[in-house]
């Protein structure tokens, strides 16, 4: 009986310790006036290598929002986008909501390997979009690298 409850402790402390590890971002911004201020993940830029890439974006509310089935101000999101440039679309994998203190209120992760690719990247990317702004971003970025070489 006690093999087994050594057993379950363990693999529930490996549960916890692998579904709460905080992933390490480096957060460049973007856009900052006096509505909107947005992030990116600067460390994913050495993994985009193709038209199709996944990026983290985190963005500050102010005033903070209220959305319906939750109940706490939301400060900040940060969300994982998926984009790709060759359809010039984007699509969500996840959101995670923050209240005022920065702890977690709401999480979405949404199951976009299954979805075809019209369902998967349903935002189109817009003239001046924030969205935009971060591709013109990653590509000065990429050629400022490129340069450097």
């Amino acid at each position: 009986m006690q093999k087994y409850l050594l057993i379950f402790c363990i693999l529930f402390i490996a549960a916890i310790f692998s579904n709460g590890q905080n992933v390490n971002h480096n957060w460049k911004p973007l856009i900052i006036d006096d509505t909107q201020r947005i992030w990116y993940d600067r460390s994913q830029l050495d993994t985009i290598n193709n038209p199709t890439f996944d990026i983290w974006i985190l963005e500050m509310h102010r005033p903070t929002l209220s959305l319906e089935g939750i109940s706490d101000n939301i400060m900040r999101t940060k969300t994982l986008y998926t984009v790709d440039l060759q359809a010039y679309k984007y699509g969500i994998k996840k959101v995670v909501y923050y209240d005022p203190s920065n702890e977690i209120i709401k999480s979405f992760q949404y199951d976009t390997n299954s979805l075809t690719e019209k369902f998967k990247f349903i935002f189109p990317i817009t003239e001046n979009s924030f969205m935009q702004k971060v591709i013109d971003e990653l590509l000065r970025l990429r050629k400022q690298k490129e340069s450097v070489k």
